[in-house]
């Protein structure tokens, strides 16, 4: 992650990062550990794990470049487009081309999405060939979120260009109120019209239309996005202030108030099926919900010093490979399986969720340490040097 150099800033957001990987992980595993009414309610979490790791995504990337892309935007556009291109896809290349080069020489796999998926951009269009993009090549399935999260980069420099000169909290907290009410009517609006929008538009996406339009698109996530932007706008103008301790207590409330919303999600998505009446206002009330308390969460972590467990070693060595842990937890899963009971009681169902996050870390580590770290440093000197020998050639041009 690239981020403050202040250990007390990045060391709790970076676990905060692991803890969301293993959210998600552990959501996807559930059902098949235990397939009734518990496995059912533990999936839910990763729904909500992915908001997490939108909203921090924006603001890291905020508090990190959004200054400078207002300063020198030149220089910054080149070194975030370098930084994120080396953070993401030599790890993302070395997936796809491994899982889709086996699905085609051992099971004959159309590979025509894989212009997609290469390019990230999977989950912006819907449908190919009557299936839905991101789940054209079912085991990369899980990799919607990238294409989502290269949506919002394409978008970043805009934001900061728009919303990086606003100074004045109470403003900041207005655009908050503005950007969650365009979210809420964007959610509205898919609910009464998405599947007559769908069907005139994409009459070839049989299936999966809304679940393409309101989850695996990036169009309704951008408001999560923009949330962590606005939050850590205000962050750094918070951050020269004095803190009283009416402010702190605020928060301390604030905080508490958002972990209890956050516990509460999974129940109402797990109950929404059966809840045909009110389908509409509890996935409205999870999405604004986990938009607002992430935010609350996240600023409380990085500027009041809430729970400071994140910044543990062991948590933030986690969130160091948080990446590597959510591109490969769909395919170590099979480990937590061996020697599963025919129905796992609850204690080896948490036993083996554990076990599951474990060995995934451990994976992922391994990983990180042997792909992520060089390539993206092979890549960072690599442009580094361009730099300097575009700089010695303008230089001698000059002089002659």
């Amino acid at each position: 992650m690239d981020a403050h150099q202040d250990g007390k800033f990045i060391d709790p957001l970076t676990g905060l990062r692991f803890v969301a990987a293993a959210i998600v992980a552990i959501g996807h595993a559930a059902p098949s550990l235990r397939d009734d009414w518990l496995g059912q309610l533990v999936a839910q979490v990763a729904s909500i794990g992915m908001t997490l790791f939108f909203v921090l995504s924006g603001f890291v990337l905020w508090f990190t470049y959004a200054d400078r892309m207002l300063s020198a935007p030149g220089a910054a556009l080149r070194d975030f487009a370098v930084a994120r291109f080396a953070r993401l896809y030599p790890m993302y290349a070395l997936v796809v081309i491994i899982i889709t080069g086996y699905l085609v020489i051992r099971r004959s796999q159309d590979p025509t999405s894989l212009v997609f998926i290469l390019t990230m951009t999977q989950a912006w269009f819907p449908v190919l060939k009557g299936t839905m993009l991101v789940a054209a090549i079912q085991p990369l399935e899980h990799l919607w979120s990238i294409s989502v999260e290269l949506f919002f980069y394409l978008l970043f420099p805009l934001a900061c260009f728009s919303l990086g000169r606003i100074r004045r909290v109470r403003t900041l907290l207005g655009l908050s109120v503005l950007n969650l009410s365009v979210f809420a009517v964007a959610i509205a609006w898919c609910f009464s019209y998405g599947d007559a929008f769908l069907q005139a538009v994409i009459p070839s996406l049989q299936h999966d239309g809304m679940a393409w339009l309101t989850y695996y698109s990036p169009y309704l996530h951008l408001s999560q996005f923009l949330a962590g932007c606005l939050t850590a706008q205000i962050y750094m103008k918070l951050a020269s202030r004095r803190v009283d301790d009416a402010l702190r207590r605020r928060i301390k409330i604030g905080f508490g108030l958002s972990v209890t919303g956050l516990l509460a999600a999974p129940v109402l998505l797990f109950v929404q099926p059966s809840w045909h009446g009110m389908s509409f206002w509890i996935e409205l009330g999870v999405r604004l919900d986990e938009a607002i308390c992430f935010s609350v969460i996240i600023l409380a972590a990085a500027r009041f010093g809430h729970a400071r467990f994140l910044g543990s070693r062991a948590l933030v060595l986690g969130g160091e490979c948080s990446y590597s842990i959510y591109l490969l937890h769909p395919f170590i899963f099979r480990f937590a399986l061996i020697g599963k009971s025919e129905f796992a009681g609850v204690p080896e169902f948490i036993a083996r969720l554990a076990f599951f996050v474990a060995i995934t870390t451990a994976f992922a580590w391994a990983f990180y340490r042997m792909v992520e770290v060089p390539s993206k440093a092979w890549l960072r000197q690599a442009y580094r040097n361009r730099r300097h020998g575009d700089g010695a050639v303008a230089g001698t041009a000059r002089v002659g």
